[in-house]
């Protein structure tokens, strides 16, 4: 932008090539167009925004578990935060920019390197009942660390969390689903924690039998 007091101007206010002139405050103004414009919504972008809503939408439902899940956030970082970004490896978006959530990748916790439980799930009657095998210690699991189940209706994006037993307990551990729920589109996950809650296992995605 430039101030031009050119006489062969006047008082004009219209666009000469590149330029674009008008008068403001009695000052005679030269504004050079853009030639080339940013796309702000390029197909890479509209990919990411794609797969974020997707990643919020799960996090919204799953809010609670990522609390237990994701413990070891940096400063300023939340649960919700480290679910969102967990996820996004869960989503694929296609041509038309829709987004879909494969959920056999989905992570109900971060890998902090403490082994995976040993749970198994049966669904029957609208009841589930998990039945879970002991573990020994090593360096990647303690006898007491605490189990817990995730039970996803996907088609109303609700969860609920169930407490199992700890590692080193062999049980079976029964959850009815709520009445609105459908059995069909019942998940089931399970992941441990160090009693301190500081450091947890990846997600285990269960096959109900």
């Amino acid at each position: 932008m430039a101030i031009h007091d050119s006489v062969l101007l006047g008082a004009m206010s219209q666009s000469v090539d590149n330029l674009t002139m008008c008068v403001c405050r009695k000052l005679r103004i030269v504004r050079h167009k853009a030639k080339h414009v940013t796309n702000p919504r390029t197909d890479k972008q509209r990919v990411q925004r794609a797969k974020m809503k997707a990643a919020i939408e799960l996090a919204q439902a799953f809010a609670p578990i990522a609390k237990i899940g994701f413990p070891a956030m940096a400063a300023g970082q939340t649960g919700y935060n480290g679910f969102v970004s967990a996820n996004l490896q869960a989503v694929t978006v296609d041509e038309g920019f829709v987004a879909t959530v494969d959920y056999s990748k989905l992570a109900c916790s971060s890998d902090l390197k403490l082994r995976t439980p040993k749970v198994t799930a049966t669904l029957a009657d609208k009841s589930i009942t998990f039945t879970q095998e002991s573990q020994e210690a090593s360096s990647w699991a303690n006898r007491d660390d605490q189990v817990y189940a995730v039970v996803y209706e996907k088609a109303l994006n609700e969860v609920e969390m169930v407490k199992l037993r700890e590692r080193g307990e062999n049980g079976v551990t029964s959850f009815a689903l709520p009445e609105d729920w459908t059995a069909a589109e019942v998940l089931v996950y399970a992941f441990a924690t160090t009693v301190a809650g500081r450091r947890t296992s990846r997600t285990l995605a269960i096959s109900m039998e």
